[in-house]
């Protein structure tokens, strides 16, 4: 055992001084051996002007030991006797804070940045537990203040960013973050936390190399690995996400959203077999994840297991943005039960091209005897109006929710049936005849005896795919001069301004500034021959009128155009056109060229 105090052990018939016993417990206290300062600490009398240091550093050693409430007693003791000592406020105010007591701890707190007003480490630690009691303003200017004195205070730069996301200001939090990663270059958290934060604003390549820093600083940390996956997946480089994504399971082989990302990734690169195996073992080890239970259903429907599919695609609906798309009502869900003479009505349910895809089965279910609405969005309301099987459409929640005997999400219908035959008698949409009407007349003359050939080159911009679903118009150039053929542009958005560029080489009729909804769209695709696109909601739209319709899809297709097929069992007259090398559309070009041709 370590002596500290020789002088007074080396005769111990004289007592020693309460100076020599607190520089003995502060040594001791130092030097980690706590049970002799805490003994040492405790033998300096009451009457001793050192009693109060002894009983503060009693309570920080409680607090090390994380003895908070015996902690508190002492620090209490200690602040009666001397009150205006800004560390023990601090502390005292840590102790609390620990405990979950932030009124508490913000008392202590503010006492001790009132003392000492250049006290960064206590502002720093008010701001702390202001934000707990959801003071974020004041929470804000005292975490400011703290870096202010101190530019080098870690935490403070580390929790302003955290403050700065919850109130929705991911560029200052990108700041706070860049800060902390300055102050402390070789900590692997701040570049973690910076990376996380600038994947929420999609810039994608900063991302990557902060999860690569962050990895480099800390080569067995897994998360630091799986940041870097989910860097590049943003970047939908899904070959080096699946790279870093195997690295990342090499280190914490049994993590769930580690098979679950890795599952992604695969699918991604039409990797399905491995995929599914990622897929089972993520649910193996969190049985609840409902991610990897409905990209485990959409493989299924892919391979046309339409049972065990359609049981797994409900789980759509608990994702974490399912969760946000779908609600309850008040009447129950239909699960199958008997519907003669019982109103029902179907839910809007994902996008607009799921709806129309799904919206067939209100078909089916008035053939079983239900009377059924529809509760849609308004640009498919009118459309729907029309659709085979339904009675009403809404486009608003129902005012009495009740009056429905059942209710049913659009895409649950076919799970709840017990006949797994897709209803594919088309049309079972049509366009209003008046407007179809005046659309044949305008486009006659257009295109003489040509066939009238809608196009879509693009689909939606926000789609987390849309990349590889969509092309550009210049590589479909190709079809310019295919014969027997009038073109008319269906495309709206800003892609539609790409025909601008190829005026003079193409010649495109545009129609997008009177296809305000999809009844006007439908109107128009009635007056055509044939309609080509990429898989958007037009494919599904000029399907469900009947009309001819050839669909371009990526070598990674969605669930519903299966595999490695020229035909769709949803729509009869779907062609496909399927991508053989991901994101090169040359020999699809080539093919609906030939097609054309023929």
């Amino acid at each position: 055992m370590t002596t500290h105090n020789r002088s007074a052990e080396a005769n111990p018939d004289v007592p020693a001084s309460p100076q020599h016993l607190l520089d003995h417990a502060l040594a001791a206290h130092r030097d980690g051996e706590l049970a002799i300062a805490d003994e040492r600490y405790r033998q300096i009398p009451k009457s001793s002007p050192f009693y109060a240091d002894a009983c503060y550093y009693r309570g920080f050693i409680h607090f090390q030991l994380q003895n908070l409430p015996a902690a508190i007693a002492l620090f209490d003791e200690a602040l009666a006797l001397k009150p205006e000592q800004p560390a023990w406020l601090n502390d005292r105010g840590i102790a609390a804070a620990s405990l979950g007591e932030h009124d508490d701890a913000a008392v202590f707190l503010q006492r001790a940045v009132d003392l000492a007003p250049q006290f960064a480490l206590a502002h720093c630690n008010l701001a702390k537990s202001l934000r707990a009691l959801g003071q974020l303003g004041d929470a804000l200017r005292h975490f400011d203040a703290a870096l202010k004195l101190d530019a080098s205070l870690v935490d403070a730069a580390l929790n302003l960013g955290g403050l700065f996301e919850v109130i929705s200001r991911p560029l200052d939090a990108v700041e706070s973050y860049r800060h902390a990663a300055a102050a402390a270059p070789d900590h692997p958290l701040p570049q973690m936390l910076l990376g996380t934060v600038l994947n929420h604003v999609q810039r994608y390549r900063e991302v990557a190399a902060c999860f690569e820093r962050a990895a480099t600083l800390a080569p067995d940390s897994a998360d630091a690995r799986f940041g870097v996956g989910y860097a590049y997946d943003g970047q939908r480089d899904f070959d080096n996400a699946i790279a870093s994504y195997r690295a990342a399971l090499a280190l914490q082989p049994d993590a769930p959203a580690l098979h679950n990302n890795l599952a992604y990734s695969l699918t991604c690169v039409a990797r399905y077999d491995e995929a599914k195996a990622h897929y089972q073992r993520a649910i193996e080890l969190a049985p609840s994840l409902s991610e990897a239970h409905h990209q485990l259903a959409m493989i299924a429907l892919r391979d046309g297991a339409f049972r065990e599919g359609w049981r797994g695609f409900e789980h759509r609906r608990t994702t974490q943005r399912g969760a946000h798309d779908h609600g309850t009502l008040e009447s129950a869900e239909w699960r199958g039960e008997a519907l003669n003479g019982r109103r029902v009505l179907l839910t809007h349910d994902q996008g607009a091209g799921d709806q129309i895809q799904f919206v067939r089965y209100a078909a089916l279910l008035d053939a079983r005897g239900a009377k059924v609405d529809v509760w849609t969005s308004p640009e498919l309301a009118a459309l729907f109006s029309r659709a085979a099987g339904v009675s009403n459409v809404l486009t608003v929640a129902p005012a009495v929710p009740c009056a429905y005997d059942y209710w049913c999400p659009m895409m649950s219908v076919p799970g709840r049936l017990d006949d797994d035959t897709i209803p594919a008698d088309v049309p079972y949409l049509s366009a209003d005849v008046n407007a179809a009407a005046a659309w044949r007349e305008r486009l006659a003359p257009l295109a003489d005896a040509r066939r009238k050939i809608g196009l879509v080159w693009a689909g939606n911009p926000r789609h987390h795919l849309d990349a590889f679903r969509s092309g550009q118009l210049a590589e479909l150039l190709p079809l310019a001069d295919a014969p027997n053929a009038e073109w008319f542009a269906l495309q709206k958005g800003a892609a539609a301004q790409q025909r601008d560029d190829l005026h003079e080489r193409w010649t495109i009729h545009p129609l997008e500034a009177e296809l305000r909804d999809f009844d006007a769209t439908a109107a128009a695709i009635d007056a055509l021959d044939l309609v080509i696109t990429v898989d958007t909601s037009v494919a599904h739209l000029a399907g469900a009128l009947g009309k001819p319709v050839w669909v371009l899809l990526p070598a990674q297709s969605d669930w519903r155009w299966m595999h490695a097929r020229d035909d769709s069992p949803w729509y009869p007259t779907a062609r496909l056109f399927r991508q053989t090398t991901p994101g090169d559309w040359s020999a699809v070009v080539a093919d609906v060229r030939a097609a054309l041709a023929s």
